[in-house]
């Protein structure tokens, strides 16, 4: 079994260097994988609207739907700057869309998420209430696009610098996780590649971080046999 996780791509309406990029790595590595996880971020904004795909996200977003077209299975894990993908979305591209992912590979058990509701965020958790996509339902995806854009002008991170305080917090949140019993957690948000490993009586136990594709060009792989890698692409 191959398994590809990457994340934090921030593609955006006016920026088609990262697009290119993307379906470069999509081509280049995802196509041929067993299974795809993206850790979040995959969008600067999303949120899903019946009947509707941003046109300019849509070249990723198809390629991503043929990787499923060949009965691969690709998961989407939404980041801070999705919020709610929709049915529609996942009816269309056949991608599976959730907070987070708890999976067996290989009889391990392993849980995944963004990360970004591991410091306690309350401007993300108040934008990621059903409140907020009612408004966002009304407003529609022409005008809740501008606001999102301009809001991004204040509150994107796109380019994180490295902080050893956030490594440290996240390596703190997997170990309480794998005391809980899994065997393995992967996070994303920091922007920050990170390997860990944990020994737990006879039992050897991970943590990784994908830390980005696009500035860190750093991705997680798996496979039967050699098990967790953090691979740079080039």
């Amino acid at each position: 079994m191959r398994i590809v996780f990457f994340s934090d791509v921030h593609l955006d309406k006016n920026d088609d260097g990262r697009t290119v990029f993307l379906i470069r790595f999509i081509n280049d590595v995802c196509k041929d994988a067993d299974v795809v996880v993206i850790l979040g971020d995959l969008f600067e904004f999303y949120h899903g609207y019946d009947e509707y795909i941003y046109p300019w996200y849509r070249e990723v977003i198809d390629a991503l739907k043929n990787i499923v077209n060949k009965d691969k299975r690709v998961y989407l894990i939404e980041g801070n700057h999705e919020f709610h993908m929709g049915s529609f979305f996942e009816s269309y591209t056949g991608i599976t869309c959730t907070e987070d992912l708890t999976i067996n590979i290989d009889d391990k058990k392993f849980f995944i998420t963004h990360g970004y509701n591991i410091k306690n965020n309350l401007l993300v958790k108040f934008l990621k209430t059903s409140f907020v996509y009612a408004i966002m339902d009304i407003f529609g995806p022409r005008l809740t696009w501008k606001i999102a854009a301009f809001s991004g002008i204040f509150l994107s991170r796109k380019k994180k610098a490295y902080n050893k305080n956030i490594m440290n917090i996240f390596r703190q949140f997997a170990q309480r996780k794998l005391e809980e019993g899994c065997d393995g957690v992967i996070l994303a948000h920091s922007h920050i590649p990170d390997k860990m490993e944990y020994i737990s009586g006879d039992i050897k136990k991970y943590y990784l971080n994908t830390g980005d594709i696009i500035k860190s060009l750093t991705y997680v792989e798996y496979n039967t046999g050699t098990g967790l890698e953090i691979k740079r692409y080039s």
